[in-house]
């Protein structure tokens, strides 16, 4: 198979970066785009993010080497069950979903033993991008994947072709890739995706409509908008939360011990202990702030390519012909002055 084409179907801020960034190479590579919402695959053909913007998902994928699934994950198992009769011998696929298991299995069901899948998260760098809120296109840019964590959970029959190009595709957006277990990855989302959702679902239920909620509510601020602002995008995420709903119920477990020991300490009116536990909790948030606008959890070369199953060159032109050598290896540190 010899094909420069990517396929992006599902267009959002983080698939349109990725659109952005592979052609940002002198000797660009051809990417399609596909996105049900026709508004936004008008825009995003006007913008000039695509070569190309199609009508269908099926006939989107014809000819491509890679296809990379960015639709909510409500939707990527219908999106799975499109695109499987136009695969490509020896393509691979993969996705942008912040949940794995439920992906991994769709795959496995769905997908054609012809197509490799590999499933993919792009966490952007925070000392890059910040804690502002980015969506839609207009925030979309090669530049915010940079320096970012491209997690990669190969599935049982991925090929190791296919993990190199999952590690080229990182590398070519200017990203580290990260190839960690589904397992892992989905308990570690349960304590940072879950946990905030049931919490303010928890404490809009807690107060709001509760008797006392006509004064109370008088006395709401920014302190209680700020902790229940996100429970809109809730209602588009409870499918995260239903199907890691294992992993997410352990954090709850770990959750519920917090609060009853607080519920302890306020009982047992031990204001010392209450203010100790405090400022140990505010030290753990300034301590992760401070990581986390250093993004220091990348350590700079921590990548070794020869990690990767197999001989780079030889098994990229095995599945992407002149694609895989475009991908570039990220620079030896050696140069570096």
């Amino acid at each position: 198979m010899d094909s420069n084409r990517v396929t992006i179907i599902g267009i959002n801020l983080i698939s349109a970066s990725i659109a952005l960034g592979l052609q940002a190479y002198e000797d660009p590579i051809e990417v399609v785009g596909y996105d049900a919402d026709r508004a936004i695959a008008d825009l995003a053909n006007v913008r000039g993010i695509f070569d190309d913007v199609r009508r269908k998902p099926g006939p989107a994928c014809e000819g491509a080497s890679l296809v990379i699934v960015a639709e909510p994950l409500a939707d990527i198992e219908k999106a799975f069950a499109a695109i499987s009769p136009h695969l490509e011998e020896g393509s691979v696929v993969t996705d942008t979903a912040r949940l794995k298991a439920p992906v991994l299995r769709w795959a496995e069901n769905l997908l054609p033993d012809r197509a490799s899948f590999i499933g993919g998260h792009l966490i952007p760098n925070p000392a890059i991008v910040g804690l502002q809120a980015l969506e839609g296109l207009d925030d979309a840019s090669a530049d915010l994947l940079k320096e970012a964590l491209y997690c990669f959970t190969p599935s049982a029959r991925a090929s190791s072709a296919s993990i190199e190009v999952a590690t080229w595709l990182a590398y070519a957006l200017g990203a580290h890739p990260f190839f960690i277990d589904v397992t892992e990855h989905d308990g570690l989302q349960a304590g940072v995706e879950g946990l905030p959702d049931l919490l303010t679902i928890a404490l809009l239920r807690a107060t709001v409509d509760r008797p006392g909620w006509e004064e109370m509510r008088k006395f709401a601020g920014r302190r209680f908008a700020v902790a229940t602002e996100g429970v809109d995008d809730i209602s588009k995420r409870h499918p995260s939360l239903f199907f890691n709903r294992e992993n997410v119920l352990q954090r709850l477990d770990a959750l519920i011990e917090e609060l009853v020991y607080l519920r302890d300490v306020l009982r047992g009116a031990d204001e010392e202990v209450l203010a100790e536990t405090s400022t140990a909790a505010a030290e753990s948030r300034s301590r992760w702030m401070k990581e986390r606008r250093q993004g220091i959890w990348v350590e700079k070369g921590s990548f070794d390519r020869q990690d990767v199953p197999g001989a780079a060159q030889q098994l990229g032109r095995m599945i992407f012909g002149n694609l895989a050598s475009r991908f570039k290896a990220p620079p030896d540190e050696s140069e570096e002055e």
